[in-house]
């Protein structure tokens, strides 16, 4: 089953950028007879190994919440986290033995297929670029990387998400672990801007407060060079996403439409932002964005500029699948001639060649590495 599903969902969403609701339906009614299949043989010869029905629910429920939640941030399409979900419901949780995760085992799954999609497109991105636009990109990422104004941001952020990110993590028993802390402070922060836009600073600020009072941890060496490595890694990858890899991927994946020549289901690679009233310093900030314009409607500001893994201000609203009609005729309403759009490349391949991975390594492809060198 886990072969067909990755084929025919491979096929479709390659030739007709489509995932079928069918192929998922079928896949999940299959792991969910099997599975029943196997708990009442058991029940009937011996007895049930409850630690294995509780993981088998959270683990599920770990991949729901993945799915869809990477759907909500824009990371992929509601077919393409569907499609994670299938596959974390086929693959037995005895397959995952490097890098075991309790509870959560197809979180290895879920690395290797953004380790593997990373480095595929990162090889493509190296083949078409130019050495003159590589030193550019370059010199971009380390700009935004020694950028005060977002390292004191990454420090606040950080600072009063990570320990409460933890705190929730040790509770609902899945330890003190790196990784996923990590991964969920980030999902965490970019939901707190989307959701709370201007009230995010003084939220954090609260909530940092509240740890300089609540956590006696943090007044020690080991918290400060812990709390270093972590920052570092922190903007090494927020750096990547907001300054080389979004410019890259808009220098080479995207292309001018106009447009009157919008279609539903294009992928837009710019934002449009709505400011009823701009600053002469934000104004001239944008001036000097050779990528970014502005154009005024009816005393309205409309800012025109690339999609980034942290604006999340969108007055178009689209989600991963594309544009509507709707949304489309909003943008002819506002004046812009023409806009970027994004071409496509089809993730349910990279999921299923992921899936594989996970299948020949028995867990995680990073420490399977490691554990190979060393």
């Amino acid at each position: 089953m886990i072969l067909f599903l990755g084929i025919v969902t491979s096929y479709g969403d390659f030739r007709f950028g489509k995932i079928r609701n069918k192929w998922i339906s079928l896949a999940l009614i299959y792991a969910f007879v099997v599975y029943s299949i196997i708990i009442t043989h058991y029940y009937l010869k011996t007895t049930i190994n409850t630690h294995f029905l509780i993981e088998l629910s959270t683990n599920f429920l770990f991949a729901t919440a993945i799915g869809f939640g990477a759907w909500y941030f824009g990371l992929w399409t509601a077919g393409d986290g569907k499609l994670f979900i299938a596959f974390s419901a086929l693959i037995p949780l005895s397959v995952y033995k490097i890098g075991y995760l309790e509870w959560i085992p197809s979180m290895a799954l879920l690395l290797n297929i953004f380790i593997l999609s990373f480095f595929i497109m990162f090889g493509l991105m190296l083949f078409k670029l130019k050495l003159s636009t590589t030193k550019k990109f370059i010199t971009e990422f380390l700009v935004e990387f020694l950028n005060p104004k977002q390292l004191i941001s990454s420090i606040l952020f950080l600072f009063a998400i990570s320990w409460i990110v933890q705190a929730i993590l040790l509770i609902i028993g899945l330890g003190n672990n790196f990784l996923l802390m990590m991964t969920f402070t980030m999902l965490a922060s970019a939901g707190i801007q989307k959701k709370l836009g201007n009230k995010t600073n003084s939220i954090l600020i609260l909530a940092a407060v509240l740890r300089f009072i609540l956590d006696k941890n943090i007044y020690s060496f080991k918290f400060l060079v812990g709390f270093l490595i972590m920052l570092f890694i922190w903007k090494f990858i927020r750096s990547f996403l907001t300054g080389a890899i979004s410019k890259i991927t808009i220098e080479i994946f995207t292309r001018n439409v106009s447009i009157n020549k919008l279609k539903p289901g294009m992928v837009l690679a710019e934002i449009i932002q709505k400011k009823e009233k701009i600053s002469k310093q934000e104004l001239k900030k944008y001036e000097e964005m050779h990528n970014a314009e502005i154009f005024n409607n009816k005393g309205i500001n409309y800012i025109k500029k690339p999609k980034s893994f942290v604006d999340i201000d969108n007055f178009i609203d689209e989600e991963s699948e594309g544009l509507t009609k709707e949304q489309i005729n909003k943008i002819k309403k506002i004046g812009f001639k023409k806009i970027k759009v994004s071409q496509m490349i089809p993730f349910a391949p990279f999921i299923f060649f992921g899936v594989i991975l996970t299948i020949i390594v028995k867990g995680n492809i990073l420490i399977y590495i490691k554990n190979s060198i060393l």
